[in-house]
Formats: C-alpha cells, sequence, structure tokens
C-alpha cells in the first residue's frame, strides 16, 4: 500500500499512475469538497475499473451518484459498510475472473 504523509505533494504523472492503479478511492470529506479527487480518480479508472466510495456531503456526489458507493462519513457504521461493499465488489469480480479462466 503506498501512502504519503499529509505535508508531501504528488507529481501530477505519479497522481495519475495511482488512481489508475488503486482498486478504490474513499472520499469521505464532511462537507463540500475534495471534489476534483473524486473526479480524478473516476476519469482515470478506464481499465482497471476501481470502486468510488464518496462522501453524500461533497458536491461530486450529486454528479457521481449513481456510480459510486455514496456514504455518510458521520456515520462509522455506515461507512464500514460502504467499506465493506468494496471488499465484496472486488473479491466477487476477482473469484468471477478466476472461475472463469480455470
Amino acid at each position: 500500500m503506498f501512502t504519503l504523509p499529509f505535508t508531501q505533494s504528488v507529481d501530477f504523472t505519479e497522481l495519475v499512475a495511482l488512481y489508475s492503479t488503486s482498486a478504490a478511492c474513499i472520499v469521505s470529506s464532511l462537507r463540500d469538497g475534495m471534489n476534483l479527487v473524486a473526479y480524478e480518480y473516476v476519469a482515470c479508472q478506464q481499465a482497471n475499473k476501481g470502486v468510488l466510495v464518496l462522501s453524500e456531503f461533497a458536491g461530486a456526489a450529486q454528479a457521481l451518484g449513481a456510480g459510486c458507493i455514496r456514504v455518510n462519513p458521520y456515520d462509522t457504521r455506515e461507512l464500514a459498510r460502504g467499506l465493506y461493499q468494496v471488499l465484496r465488489f472486488k473479491y466477487m469480480r476477482h473469484f468471477h475472473r478466476v472461475r472463469v479462466q480455470g
């Protein structure tokens, strides 16, 4: 897993590579913001088909609502359910792929 300290910035090319290869993106903003992160992640997912978990308070939730898992970040159980959905979705897709190939 790749993580950065909050004080360190990432080169745009490297950021696009991270978005492109990540299986999921969690945008759990407590108020409107982080819209660009959600849009950039979706734009980079043409081949990978990653899953976006998006706060219902982010402005991007209105535009991307149907194509993501929307959560209320104040509700920890709902946020946990959203993360569980990501893991289950990724597992089921992997299971299906292995079963079809095998």
